[in-house]
């Protein structure tokens, strides 16, 4: 394996870093951590039912894409929005990160290190999938700071597998949670699907029963969404694709959390489930609203000044040739910047932090939008008085019916 010199150049090093070392913060200023992503849009191929701006490659270009992306980080770390702001979590995400290797994973983290410093403690998670990584890349990202792994397991049927275009076997997911253990990670997630045409409820129990053979600190359970511009979608569209009724996914729902509650595993948003303090820190930062910057190909930031109720986004290049050819001329690669309306920022604001079960801090969103939510969206009213909401603590949250037709719901807020 080679290592990283801070110019995101490689050599012929070696891998074994002080990881703690990523937990200094160099900065003297006490300015509040945000939340770091990285985009890594590469795959072994496109999976039917993926939305994700992720892109197949007959070669993969890892250093120049590495390059840009400590290009960037050059770039923003001279922002008066990120200056001297230390990094809380990163997250990996794609694509497929687990096509990177070690030194580049770590190249990035540490021009982090170097530039911003890192909170005391940072979740530092990578996202890989089953087959496209062995037992030694595992170490390699051990090594070079990463502290969490989010495995996309999606189940473990092999006839659906095969029928959401997964390259993996559930043998090789099995393999590759074993490896992730005997690598030295403990906080690690699983991730499924369900809701899947030709899945029964039957078959949901048979995957958490699998899954829960793995013991791991933290699962997501997806139910599957047939996005526009996917294959599925075309699918659908020409009456080849039919999904399942709402009656079944909606027992299925309701089997998941029973059966993760009853192993240990909290439900803490919507589709999301971890043992107590081993929830994903990033996810709850985006949940909540908190600031991010994201790096690489189609990735996306959020910016709000204390004082400012809107806040601003970003996107970059979508293309990854066009995201290096940007990075190399102007150090970033935005091509869409927003400042959303008012009434935008309060439903977003609603719609992500009703993901949470903990639900919404009415006094925070007043302090904030001048307004309480019913204030602002007469349905909350009929949703308070019909059951489906529930007030208490001066927080707002679902109640059980509200939370199964969440996404009816979400529908009418945006």
């Amino acid at each position: 394996m080679q290592g990283a010199t801070h110019d995101g150049s490689t050599n012929g090093g070696s891998t074994k870093r002080d990881a703690t070392r990523l937990s200094s913060t160099p900065h003297g200023r006490n300015l509040e951590p945000f939340s770091l992503y990285v985009h890594i849009p590469y795959c072994v191929s496109k999976c039917p039912y993926c939305d994700f701006n992720s892109h197949v490659a007959a070669r993969i270009p890892e250093e120049e894409y590495t390059r840009a992306l400590v290009r960037e980080l050059r770039h923003y770390s001279e922002s008066e929005a990120w200056a001297d702001r230390p990094v809380k979590t990163v997250f990996f995400g794609g694509g497929t990160p687990s096509t990177f290797r070690g030194s580049s994973i770590g190249a990035v983290l540490e021009e982090a290190a170097r530039l911003f410093g890192f909170d005391e403690r940072p979740e530092i998670t990578l996202e890989a999938n089953p087959g496209v990584v062995d037992a030694g890349r595992f170490r390699d990202y051990r090594s070079c700071g990463v502290n969490r792994i989010s495995i996309g397991a999606q189940s473990f049927d092999p006839e659906l597998l095969r029928f959401l275009g997964r390259v993996h076997s559930a043998e090789e997911t099995r393999q590759a949670l074993k490896s992730v253990r005997e690598a030295g990670f403990d906080n690690f997630s699983l991730d499924l699907i369900y809701g899947i045409p030709g899945q029964t409820v039957e078959g949901v129990t048979r995957d958490l029963s699998q899954a829960l053979e793995n013991e791991p600190p933290h699962l997501s359970a997806y139910n599957l969404t047939i996005e526009e511009g996917t294959p599925f979608h075309a699918r659908y569209r020409q009456g080849l694709l039919r999904p399942l009724d709402d009656e079944v996914e909606i027992e299925m729902a309701e089997r998941i959390q029973l059966t993760l509650a009853q192993a240990g595993l909290e439900r803490y948003e919507i589709s999301n489930y971890a043992r107590p303090g081993l929830e994903s820190r990033h996810n709850i930062n985006y949940w909540n609203g908190g600031d991010y910057l994201g790096i690489g190909a189609g990735a996306h930031s959020h910016h709000r000044r204390p004082e400012d109720p809107l806040g601003e986004r970003w996107q970059n290049e979508r293309l990854p040739t066009g995201y290096m050819r940007r990075t190399d001329e102007a150090g970033h690669a935005v091509t869409e910047r927003e400042r959303p309306e008012l009434r935008q920022a309060m439903a977003e604001c609603l719609f992500t932090g009703l993901r949470m079960i903990g639900g919404v801090s009415v006094l925070r969103f007043e302090r904030r939008f001048g307004t309480r939510p019913e204030g602002a969206f007469p349905d909350v009213a009929d949703w308070l008085s019909g059951g489906l909401l529930v007030e208490d603590d001066q927080r707002l949250r679902f109640g059980r019916q509200g939370l199964l037709l969440a996404n009816e719901l979400f529908v009418r807020l945006v």
